[in-house]
C-alpha cells in the first residue's frame, strides 16, 4: 500500500491573498476513518498543507486509472475545494516577485554648534531614512469532512476528468469548466479571481447548450439551487467588470457590487461547485 503525501495551499475566495495581506487556513478534519491526514505547515502569502493519503489507489494511482502523482494531486485539490464553501486548494503558490527600496541617505540641514577649548565647532548631524514593512494576516478555521473529500474523488475518477478521447460535447464542457477552476488561485487579484470563478461557473451551467441573461439565471438557479435574483446579482457584476464603462450607472454599479465583493465571492463559491457536482454526477 503506497502513500501519497501532496501540498496544497488553501485559498479565501473571498480575499486573495497578497505579500502584505497573508491568509492561513487552520484544518481539521471530520468524519475521518484515517483514509486522510493533514498537517498545517507553514507557507505565504497562503497557508501550506500537507495531506497524506494512506493508500493511494484512493486517488486513481496504481489501479485502473492509472494516474500519475502530479494528477492524483489535483483531484485532490478539486475534491477539497468544492467540500467547502470557502476555500479554493491548490498546488499553486501565487508568484509575487519582490518589490524593494533602499532608501539612501539624506543629509539634513540642521546643525549642532557646541563651544570647545578651541572656540565653536560645528557638527553637521545627518538623517538615515528607514522603511518599515508592515504585514496583515488573516487566519480561518475549517472543518473538512474527509468522507465527502472521498466521494468527490470518486466522481472525479469516474468522470475521467484527464481523459479527452471520445467524449461528448457536454463532457467536453464539463471538463473545460474544472480547468477553469483550477486555474482561478492563479489569480491574486479580486476581480480577476471572480471571472476566473464565474468563468467556471458558467461553462458548467452552460454544459448542455448556450444560455444567456435571464434564461442562464433561471437554469443556473435550478441546477444550483440558488435563486435568480442572487444568480442575476453574480452575472451582473461579472458583466460590469469584463465590461467597464465610462457611464454613471454602470460605474456606480461596479463600485456597489465591489463594496459587496465578499458576499458576491461566497454566493459565487457555492453555486459554482453545485454547478460542477451537479454536473460530474449525471
Amino acid at each position: 500500500m503506497d502513500k501519497l503525501i501532496v501540498k496544497l495551499t488553501a485559498a479565501f475566495v473571498d480575499y486573495p491573498a497578497t505579500p502584505s495581506a497573508r491568509t492561513k487556513v487552520e484544518i481539521m478534519l471530520e468524519n475521518s476513518t484515517g483514509r486522510l491526514s493533514v498537517k498545517d505547515c507553514k507557507g505565504s502569502p497562503r497557508s501550506i498543507h500537507q495531506f497524506t493519503v494512506r493508500d493511494s489507489i484512493d486517488l486513481g494511482c496504481g489501479d485502473v486509472h492509472n494516474l500519475t502523482k502530479e494528477q492524483a494531486a489535483i483531484i485532490l485539490a478539486i475534491s477539497c475545494s468544492l467540500s467547502n464553501p470557502r476555500f479554493l486548494f491548490s498546488p499553486l503558490q501565487p508568484n509575487h516577485l519582490p518589490v524593494s527600496l533602499k532608501p539612501g541617505k539624506v543629509p539634513s540641514k540642521k546643525v549642532e554648534i557646541a563651544d570647545t577649548p578651541t572656540g565653536k565647532h560645528i557638527a553637521p548631524q545627518e538623517t538615515i531614512l528607514t522603511v518599515v514593512s508592515e504585514s496583515m494576516l488573516l487566519t480561518n478555521k475549517l472543518n473538512l469532512n474527509e468522507t465527502l473529500v472521498i466521494d468527490v474523488v470518486n466522481s472525479l475518477l469516474i468522470f475521467r476528468i484527464f481523459d479527452e478521447t471520445n467524449r461528448s460535447d457536454f463532457k467536453l464542457n464539463v471538463l473545460k469548466s474544472i480547468k477553469q477552476y483550477i486555474e482561478v488561485p492563479k489569480s491574486t487579484e479580486r476581480l480577476s479571481y471572480y471571472m476566473s470563478l464565474y468563468s467556471a461557473f458558467e461553462k458548467a451551467v452552460n454544459a448542455d447548450t448556450d444560455r444567456r441573461g435571464r434564461s442562464f439565471d433561471t437554469a443556473a438557479s435550478t441546477l444550483t439551487g440558488l435563486m435568480e435574483a442572487d444568480i442575476e446579482s453574480l452575472r451582473r457584476f461579472n458583466n460590469r467588470i469584463k465590461h467597464a464603462s465610462h457611464n454613471r450607472n454602470d460605474f456606480s454599479e461596479l463600485k456597489a457590487g465591489e463594496a459587496q465583493f465578499a458576499q458576491l465571492a461566497l454566493n459565487l463559491k457555492k453555486a459554482t461547485d453545485s454547478a460542477i457536482l451537479s454536473r460530474i454526477q449525471i
